[in-house]
């Protein structure tokens, strides 16, 4: 009984903030209910829920946004975390743990600390960023590429889209980066060693040999 007994503190908080939550929201999909009412005061409306949600244009723009989300933080974090976590593996040994957990470190931040810092950078009035892009403004020549105005990140929709994007992919490339690290090291060297004395550069090892080897995960 030793491991089911090592096993049961993870098995049952599973169970209780995993399981439950995800299996009593799919009962509450197909109910009417106020939750201050207590649980007889709930009332099967079948499907009734789900064509509110179709009918609802509040669904359909969160549903937009989401997808604008996943695809301008989601793909270039895999874009930069593959070849980051090759170049890592390849130039690094010693400090190679030192690097990769100043990466990992956004991912294990507490979201209040992530939340306070942006806040501030984003800032209208005092916001670092808008500071550098006034900075960038005045430059000569790439002046006239950075607006003039300081840009009101956190109140207009259009503007905070992209600063979200932007804090979703700080926190997690360097947790891809692991797993594409942890998957680069499971392939055997002979084969760098056969394309090396073949002649492949270091370009054609990534391409053809660390790419394809990375599928799996």
């Amino acid at each position: 009984w030793t491991p089911y007994v090592l096993l049961s503190p993870f098995v049952i908080l599973f169970l209780v903030f995993g399981v439950f939550p995800l299996g009593f929201s799919m009962v509450l999909a197909f109910q009417s209910w106020e939750p201050t009412s207590g649980l007889d005061a709930m009332s099967f409306v079948g499907l009734d829920n789900f064509a509110f949600a179709l009918r609802d244009e509040w669904f359909w723009k969160s549903l937009k946004n989401t997808a604008w989300l996943a695809l301008v933080s989601g793909v270039p974090q895999h874009l930069v975390a593959i070849p980051l976590a090759y170049f890592i593996h390849s130039s690094f040994r010693r400090a190679r743990n030192g690097v990769v957990g100043a990466y990992f470190m956004p991912y294990i931040t507490s979201s209040v600390a992530i939340a306070i810092l942006f806040s501030s950078l984003f800032s209208t009035d005092f916001g670092l960023i808008n500071v550098a892009l006034q900075m960038l403004h005045h430059t000569p020549v790439i002046g006239w590429f950075f607006p003039a105005a300081p840009i009101d990140w956190l109140n207009q929709p259009d503007n905070i889209k992209p600063a979200i994007a932007l804090i979703v992919f700080w926190r997690y490339v360097g947790f891809n980066l692991v797993l594409y690290l942890a998957a680069l090291q499971t392939i055997p060297p002979d084969i760098y060693e056969a394309a090396t004395m073949d002649g492949a550069g270091r370009f054609q090892k990534f391409w053809y040999i660390t790419l394809p080897s990375l599928k799996p995960m």
